[in-house]
C-alpha cells in the first residue's frame, strides 16, 4: 500500500504559533546580531555602538519581511488548499534562508558598495542567516510540540475521569468489530495494516484481528483511557499494574492472567513517566 505524503503537525503551522515563531525568530535575531555580530560591521564600518543598533534593527525588520510574506502568503494559502507537508514546510524555510541571504548580499554589495564579491558576500549571508533563522525555529518548534503534549497529557487525564464503561472498534471503513467492557481491555498491538486487540473473556486473554492503523486508533479514542507506549503498542492504563524502569529501557506490567510485559519506547518514556507521575498526584 503506497503511503502518501507526511504531514507536518497541525499545532506547527496554526496562525497563532506561526506568529509566535515569526516574533521569537525577530527578537533571538536582532539579539544575537548585536551579541556575535556575525556581519563583522563593527569592523568593517566606522559606526558607533547606537548606530550599530538601529541599522542591525532596520536590517532584522527587513529580513522578517521575507519570512512575513512567505508565511502569510504562501502557508495560509496553501494550508486552507491542503495539508501542509512536510516536505513543503522544509523546502518553505529553505527558501526564507535563501531569499534572506540573496537581499543581505545585495544590500552589502549595491548599498554599502562593498568590493567584495558578490557570489562571497552571498555565501557569508547564507551561513549567517543559516544560522539565525534555524536556531530560533527549531527552539520554537521544541516548545511547540512539548506544549502540545503537555495539553494531550492533561486532556487524558480528565477524560479518564469521565470515561464511558464500553469501548467499541471500527476497522478502518467504519464498520463495528468489537465492542467490551473497558475494564476488559488489555492493549492493542499493531501488525502491519492490521491491529490485533487483547481483552478478556470469562477472565481468559483473547485477541481479534481488525484492519485499521494504531494512529487511526489512537486519534480516535483521545477521550478514553488508552496510552500509546510504543510504535506497536497502546495500553489499557487500567490495566497497567506497574511501570519499571531498567538501564535506559522501561517496561509496563498488564494484570492479566499471564501478567504480560510490554516495552515503552524511548520516544514515549517521557510521556509515559509524566504522566503516571501525575495521576499518582
Amino acid at each position: 500500500m503506497n503511503k502518501g505524503p507526511k504531514l507536518i503537525p497541525n499545532y506547527f503551522v496554526t496562525r497563532k504559533n506561526t506568529v509566535l515563531q515569526v516574533l521569537f525568530a525577530t527578537l533571538f535575531a536582532y539579539i544575537f546580531i548585536n551579541i556575535y555580530r556575525p556581519f563583522g560591521s563593527g569592523e568593517w564600518y566606522n559606526i558607533s555602538s547606537l548606530e550599530f543598533i538601529l541599522y542591525s534593527g532596520l536590517l532584522v525588520i527587513a529580513g522578517m519581511l521575507v519570512v512575513l510574506v512567505s508565511r502569510i502568503l504562501l502557508m495560509f494559502l496553501i494550508k486552507r488548499k491542503k495539508p501542509v507537508t512536510i516536505r513543503y514546510y522544509i523546502l518553505m524555510i529553505a527558501g526564507e534562508i535563501l531569499l534572506m541571504a540573496v537581499m543581505y548580499a545585495f544590500l552589502e554589495k549595491f548599498t554599502m558598495n562593498d568590493p567584495r564579491n558578490f557570489g562571497f558576500l552571498f555565501y557569508l549571508a547564507l551561513q549567517n542567516t543559516a544560522l539565525i533563522l534555524l536556531i530560533p525555529y527549531v527552539i520554537s518548534l521544541l516548545f511547540f510540540a512539548w506544549k502540545e503534549k503537555t495539553i494531550s497529557l492533561n486532556n487524558l487525564l480528565n477524560q479518564i475521569r469521565h470515561s464511558s464503561n464500553f469501548i467499541s472498534f471500527h476497522d478502518e471503513k467504519g464498520v463495528l468489530r468489537i465492542s467490551l467492557k473497558l475494564e476488559d481491555l488489555l492493549y492493542l498491538e499493531s501488525s502491519d495494516n492490521y491491529v490485533s486487540i487483547k481483552y478478556l473473556h470469562n477472565k481468559q486473554p483473547k485477541s481479534v484481528l481488525i484492519r485499521n492503523t494504531l494512529k487511526n486508533i489512537e486519534q480516535k479514542f483521545e477521550s478514553a483511557p488508552l496510552l500509546r507506549c510504543h510504535r506497536s503498542y497502546i495500553v489499557n492504563i487500567k490495566r497497567v499494574s506497574m511501570v519499571r524502569k531498567e538501564g535506559n529501557s522501561m517496561k509496563l506490567l498488564i494484570e492479566s492472567p499471564n501478567n504480560e510485559i510490554l516495552p515503552v519506547s524511548r520516544s514515549y518514556q517521557t510521556i509515559v513517566k509524566d504522566f503516571f507521575d501525575q495521576k499518582n498526584k
